[in-house]
This record gives structure tokens, sequence and C-alpha cells, in this order.
């Protein structure tokens, strides 16, 4: 009887350990005008875009879920759409303040910003083929990968001296990175497309001294192949 009491209060204290984790949670900001996959689809880069209807439901929605996560501070893009986002997360969750940063931004490909996709994708994709060359009037992807990862790496610095969540609202091109900086990888194979749908929240937790990322659906994902994801398999990321 001592032995299952044992074993029972062992059992209580690692949950109670896990529980007491931090959690980073990314957001991908709401829908916009511009994200509308297909022949259509524009660039929205840094763009200073507000949410669309579609995207203050999706951050309505958003906020529902995030409401069972024990929130202790909110962190933005300071682009529009990810502020407003924010913002109604931040009413929901009754937290303090957003503090925006334009670390949280997407790459910045400058001129390419509000063309259609399908016109300039030969300049993407030589872009992307050539990381350390800045777009016109913009960055190159290693400037925009080095300030994003930068700043995950503080905000999981953070993370891990809480017990509750650090939220970062931000982009797709951001999350489709993330996956590589938390696993040190080679940023040269982040995908080029794809991607999780606006709204989307996950979560990052520090698990056996590695960090895993899964989506808010309570199912780990270690391995989550963002560019197979079929939502939007040919939106461009940013």
């Amino acid at each position: 009887m001592v032995g299952c009491q044992a074993l029972i209060w062992r059992l209580t204290k690692k949950q109670v350990r896990s529980f007491l984790l931090g959690k980073l949670i990314l957001v991908r900001h709401g829908h916009t005008c511009l994200n509308i996959p297909g022949r259509e689809e524009r660039l929205r880069g840094w763009l200073d875009l507000p949410l669309d209807q579609q995207g203050l439901d999706e951050a309505a929605q958003t906020a529902e879920r995030l409401a069972k996560y024990p929130v202790d501070a909110i962190f933005s893009s300071d682009l529009r759409r990810a502020r407003q986002t924010a913002e109604v997360l931040r009413r929901r969750v009754k937290a303090r303040r957003v503090s925006a940063t334009p670390d949280l931004r997407p790459w910045n490909l400058g001129v390419f910003c509000g063309e259609r996709v399908r016109d300039i994708l030969p300049f993407l994709n030589l872009l992307n083929q050539q990381p350390s060359i800045a777009a016109p009037r913009g960055e190159s992807f290693y400037q925009f990968y080095g300030r994003y990862s930068h700043r995950l790496t503080e905000l999981l610095s953070l993370t891990l001296r809480t017990s509750g969540s650090i939220v970062a609202v931000t982009h797709v091109r951001n999350v489709l990175a993330t996956k590589t900086i938390i696993e040190q990888g080679n940023p040269d194979h982040i995908p080029v497309k794809g991607g999780p749908p606006t709204g989307t929240l996950l979560i990052l937790e520090r698990q056996n001294g590695t960090w895993q990322m899964r989506l808010d659906d309570g199912h780990a994902q270690p391995e989550l192949p963002f560019v197979a994801l079929p939502s939007i398999p040919t939106e461009a990321c940013a």
C-alpha cells in the first residue's frame, strides 16, 4: 500500500512539474484582404494591412482557444494585422498590454510587396536561392532569419522563467522558420510555400531537454510538416 502511495506521489509530482513548465504560444495573425491563395494572391510582406472581417472573426475564435492557457505576456509584430489580432487576444485573456516589436515582422521583400505572386515568382525564387541577397528596398532572407531567430531565442528564454504562457503574434514565414530555429537546423531548407492558416495557434514546450512544437489540438508534433498542411497549399510565405 505504501509503495502504491509513493508511486502515485511520484507521478503527481511529475505531472505538477510538467504543468509548471512555461509555454511559448505562437499565433499567426488573422486573415487580410490579400490572404487569398490562387492566381490573384498578392505578397503581403511589410505592407501594413488591417484585418478584414474574416480576420476579426478568426482573432475572436483564436482568443477563445487561448483563454484556456494562463497568459503572462503578449508580444506582437508591430504590423497592423498582427497588432489587431493581439489586441483581441489581450482583451479576452485580460493581459495588461501588448508589446509590439518589428523583430516579429515577416521577411521584408521590399518593392515586391503588394505584387501578384505569380508575376514576381522568378524574383522570389532567386532570393530564396541566394539568401544573402537583399530584395530591392528590403532585406535578405538571412537578415530576416537572424532578426527573427534572435527574438525567438529571447522569448524562449523568457518562457523558461515562467510557469505560465508567453504569446507571440507573428506571420506565416516566421512560423515556418521556427522549427528550424529550435532544432538549430539549416535555414536554407525552410519551406517557401504552405504553412498553417491564419488564426492558427501553436504551442512550444520544453520536453526532455529539447523544444517541441504542436498544434493546439493536444497532440505533440515535433516533426510538424507545415508545408504539407492542406489548408493553404500554394500560399506564399509573407
